[in-house]
Order: structure tokens, then C-alpha cells, then sequence
């Protein structure tokens, strides 16, 4: 596993700001499939429920868009994003950020944030 650092300078004035946030992304993998975990940076996503706050990653695109496309990213990254639990019986949660989509389950995603939260 490796560590990176990005620097966001987007300014759109919208609800959820990461601007001029430094975002430190741990480099991942499931057997060669890419997914990379958002450890901090992102401050608290709107929403009451992990569904309502995927479905605003999914709606609002900009932090999908920043880590996953080109010079950051592309067709090959996954990403996920640590964020704190709503259930205060979990130990963490994450929303899953693909190219395309914001999924509500992956296998190969779920190993790498595992991985992640357990040894980093």
C-alpha cells in the first residue's frame, strides 16, 4: 500500500466544500483491482443515512470526478471513501466512488477498505 497527497482548488460555492482541503488517499488493491481509500480530507457528507450520503456523492459528481479522472485517475481506480459511522455499533463506513457509478456494494472494494482501516 502506498500513501498520496491532493490538493483540490475547485471553487463552485456549493453546499459540500473539500476545497483547499489536502486529501490523503491510501493506494489499494484486491488482487490487482484498484481500490484506493480516502482516509481523510473530506469533511462530513450531507445526508442522515449512508444511502442518502452515496446518493449525494453520486448527484454532486465533483469529488467522483476529481479523484477518478485523469490526472488522478481512470477506468482502471476505484475509490473509496472512509466517512464516520451512523450506526454507532460499526467501527467504520465507506461510500464506494466507480468511474461511472457510485455502487452500494463491492466485493473487491469492501477487501481494500478493510484492508486499509486494518492496517494503516
Amino acid at each position: 500500500m502506498m500513501s498520496s497527497s491532493s490538493k483540490s482548488n475547485a471553487t463552485d460555492g456549493s453546499e459540500h466544500n473539500f476545497e483547499n482541503n489536502t486529501i490523503r488517499i491510501v493506494n489499494c488493491h484486491a488482487e490487482g483491482e484498484c481500490g484506493d481509500v480516502i482516509v481523510s480530507g473530506i469533511s462530513d457528507i450531507p445526508g442522515d443515512t449512508l444511502w442518502e450520503k452515496s446518493r449525494y456523492i453520486a448527484k454532486d459528481n465533483r469529488l467522483r470526478n476529481y479523484v477518478l479522472q485523469e490526472p488522478r485517475g481512470g477506468v482502471f481506480r476505484h475509490v473509496n471513501l472512509l466517512i464516520k459511522p451512523i450506526n454507532p455499533d460499526a467501527a467504520v463506513a465507506f461510500i464506494i466512488m466507480e468511474p461511472e457509478d457510485t455502487p452500494p456494494m463491492s466485493g473487491s472494494n469492501s477487501i481494500c477498505v478493510a484492508t486499509v482501516a486494518l492496517e494503516t
